[in-house]
C-alpha cells in the first residue's frame, strides 16, 4: 500500500504538528490522461511569484504536433497524497500543468515520478539514460526497489525515457526533498545544536547542487531545445509553538535560511544555465507554503506530503513560471455534467452539454460555432451536416450509423431532438462528431472538463 510506503522520521512521531523538508517519493507510471481518485480542491486565486529572472516566452510544440510534457522526480512529481494504494490515481502538480497545457495547445505527458527518489538516484538514473544503459532501482539507489510499482518505472525509464526526453517540447521536475530527511531525525536524537545544524545542512546544500546541475546536464544533453522547469524545496515544518516542539526557535531559524540559501543556489543555477542558452527555470514553491503548513500538508497526520489545497498551490506556482498565468476553470452551468473548451475558448451557448448513456451530447450550434465549422440542417430527413476543412460528418435524428466524407460508420449513441421550452434543439454526440472531423478530445475528470483541439 502506497499509504505505508514511507516511514515517518522518529522525531515526527513524538509530536502532534512538525515536519521535514519536502519533495519526497512516489511513482506511479507515465500516463497521458488519467482521472483522478479525488475531485480538486482548489484553494482559490493564489499569487504566484514572479519568475525570478527574464525567463524565455512560454514553450512550443513543434508545428502540428502536441506539446510533449515529460515529468522526472520524487513523489511530488507523482502525485502522491496520503491514503493512496498501488490502485489509487493521483493528482498533483504535474497533472495540474498538463491540464494547464491543454488551455494553451495539444498536449501530452508523460510521468516518471519515483517514490523515495534523491537527486542522487535521480542523476544515476538521467547518467544510465544517456549512456543507454538498462538499470535496476537498487542500481540506480539502495533500497529503492521495496518500493511498490519502482522496479517497473525504473525499467520503463531505461527503455524509454530517452526517447521521452528527446522529444520533450517541456520538462517538469521536483527532487531533493529525501535529501534532507535524516537531518530531523539526527535533531532528534543528537540535539544538535544550531551551529552544529548549520553545519551538516550546508554540507547537504553543497552537495546536492552540483548532484542536481549534472541531472538537468544530462536532459540537456539529450534535448539541447527542452524548456525545464524545476521547483526548489519548501519546509513545512511550523514555527515552534506549544504544539510543535520539534525545533528550538534557534534550529527553526537555521532551517528556513537554508530554505532561502537553496533557493538562491538555485536560482544561481539557472542563471548559469540559461545564460549558456538553455530554457532552464526555477519557480518558488517555499514560499508559498510558509505558514500555511497545516493547511498545505498532512503534517497533523504526521505525513509530509501535499494536500490537494498543497498541491493546486504548486500547479499555480509552475503553471505561472511557464505560462504566467494560471487558468481556471470557467463556472460549471447549473445542472450541467462537465464544461467545454474548445481551442482553449470555453464554449458558450444558453444550451448546456448533456450526459446521456455515459456519452457526451452537445447542441448543435453551439459546437458548430466553437469549431468554427459550417452546418446544415436537411428538415426533411432530420440530418445534420457538420463541416470543417475537407471532412464532413452527418447525423440523423436517432440513426445508428454517421456517415464520414460520405462513408456510413456505426454510432452507438444516435443524434437527438430535446425540447427546450419551445424549441427543439439538436444534440450530437461529442466524441463521434470530434474523431469524424479529425478533432482531438481529452475529458480530465477532476476538473469536469473537455478539452477539444483541432
Amino acid at each position: 500500500m502506497f499509504s505505508n510506503y514511507r516511514k515517518v522520521p522518529k522525531w515526527a512521531v513524538s509530536i502532534t504538528a512538525a515536519a521535514v523538508l519536502l519533495g519526497s517519493a512516489g511513482v506511479y507510471g507515465s500516463y497521458a490522461d488519467a482521472p483522478a481518485s479525488a475531485p480538486v480542491q482548489a484553494v482559490g486565486p493564489v499569487k504566484a511569484s514572479p519568475v525570478l529572472y527574464a525567463a524565455p516566452a512560454s514553450p512550443q510544440a513543434k508545428l502540428n504536433q502536441p506539446l510533449h510534457i515529460v515529468a522526472v522526480g520524487d513523489s511530488l512529481t507523482a502525485g502522491y497524497e496520503l491514503g493512496m494504494t498501488v490502485n489509487s490515481i493521483p493528482y498533483g502538480y504535474v497533472d495540474r500543468i498538463y491540464e494547464q497545457a491543454l488551455y494553451h495547445t495539444d498536449a501530452d505527458l508523460n510521468n516518471y515520478g519515483i517514490i523515495a527518489l534523491k537527486s542522487s538516484g535521480l542523476k544515476e538514473l538521467l547518467d544510465s539514460v544517456t549512456a543507454g544503459k538498462t538499470v535496476t532501482a537498487e542500481q540506480i539507489q539502495p533500497g529503492l526497489s521495496k518500493y511498490p510499482t519502482t522496479e517497473d518505472i525504473v525499467a520503463k525509464s531505461s527503455t524509454q525515457l530517452s526517447n521521452d526526453l528527446k522529444k520533450a517540447d517541456l520538462v517538469v521536475m521536483t527532487i531533493g526533498g529525501n535529501d534532507f530527511l535524516s537531518l530531523f531525525d539526527e535533531i532528534k536524537e543528537e540535539s544538535l545544536s544550531a551551529d552544529q545544524l548549520r553545519t551538516r545542512l550546508d554540507s547537504h546544500l553543497d552537495s546536492y547542487i552540483p548532484t542536481l546541475e549534472s541531472s538537468l546536464r544530462s536532459i540537456l544533453n539529450l534535448n539541447p531545445k527542452a524548456t525545464i522547469v524545476f521547483a526548489d524545496q519548501y519546509l513545512p515544518v511550523p514555527a515552534p509553538s506549544i504544539l510543535n516542539k520539534a525545533v528550538t526557535e534557534d534550529q527553526y531559524k537555521v532551517l528556513t535560511d537554508g530554505v532561502d540559501k537553496l533557493k538562491s543556489m538555485d536560482e544561481e543555477l539557472a542563471a548559469k544555465l540559461q545564460k549558456e542558452g538553455s530554457d532552464v527555470r526555477l519557480v518558488d514553491v517555499s514560499k508559498p507554503f510558509l505558514g500555511n503548513e497545516f493547511a498545505y500538508t498532512y503534517i497533523l497526520r504526521r505525513d509530509i506530503h501535499p494536500k490537494q489545497s498543497g498541491y493546486d498551490v504548486m500547479g499555480r506556482q509552475f503553471a505561472d513560471g511557464i505560462w504566467g498565468e494560471y487558468r481556471d476553470p470557467a463556472p460549471l452551468q447549473t445542472g450541467a455534467p462537465l464544461r467545454v473548451v474548445v481551442n482553449g475558448t470555453d464554449l458558450a451557448g444558453i444550451n448546456k452539454p448533456v450526459l446521456k448513456n455515459n456519452t457526451t451530447f452537445l447542441p448543435m450550434r453551439d459546437i458548430a460555432n466553437a469549431l468554427h465549422a459550417n452546418l446544415a440542417w436537411d428538415n426533411k430527413t432530420r440530418t445534420a451536416t457538420v463541416t470543417s476543412g475537407s471532412n464532413k460528418v452527418s447525423f440523423t435524428i436517432g440513426a445508428t450509423t454517421m456517415k464520414v466524407n460520405g462513408q456510413s460508420m456505426p454510432l452507438e449513441t444516435p443524434a437527438y431532438l430535446q425540447q427546450v421550452g419551445s424549441n427543439s434543439v439538436t444534440y450530437l454526440p461529442l466524441a463521434a462528431l470530434s474523431k469524424g472531423l479529425g478533432y482531438k478530445v481529452v475529458y480530465r475528470k477532476p476538473i469536469a472538463t473537455v478539452f477539444i483541439r483541432g
